[in-house]
């Protein structure tokens, strides 16, 4: 799970850059997926983004590095999944609405997080979520780096 600064920080955006799409953090979440998105607010019918957070490494970068001085680089991804109601042509939206989130993601600075990379959308199975509840999705994911110094 990246930190607790990444985290909020992404999350900040989101609900700043898209606000037509609400966002649910899946990260560490057991729940059955229709509790949710009752949670959330999202109707049976609605589309909705999935958010989870997954750190990669964190490292000192800085020569005098210890607990409590240096600086330190965090590294990891972050998976958006778009999800929709499963329906015919509803592949065409999904990507759709993946390509605006690459648009905006590509190669930027959230504030003193670094975008890396974004990853073309993927419908495959084990890279995004798997429904038995008739919902669809898709699934970009976003290479980070923060440097925090202590």
């Amino acid at each position: 799970m990246s930190s607790v600064h990444v985290r909020s920080s992404f999350k900040t955006f989101l609900a700043t850059n898209v606000p037509s799409e609400t966002v649910i953090d899946l990260t560490a979440q057991f729940d059955d997926i229709r509790d949710l998105l009752d949670e959330a607010g999202i109707g049976m019918g609605d589309a909705w983004l999935g958010i989870d957070f997954q750190a990669d490494d964190e490292i000192p970068i800085s020569i005098a590095a210890g607990n409590n001085q240096g600086v330190y680089r965090e590294s990891g991804v972050v998976q958006i999944h778009i999800v929709d109601v499963a329906k015919l042509g509803i592949g065409d939206s999904l990507l759709a609405r993946a390509e605006v989130l690459r648009d905006l993601l590509r190669g930027i600075r959230i504030n003193d997080i670094r975008i890396e990379s974004v990853t073309p959308p993927s419908f495959a199975q084990g890279t995004t979520l798997e429904f038995e509840s008739g919902f669809m999705s898709c699934t970009i994911m976003i290479s980070y780096e923060y440097d925090k110094n202590l």
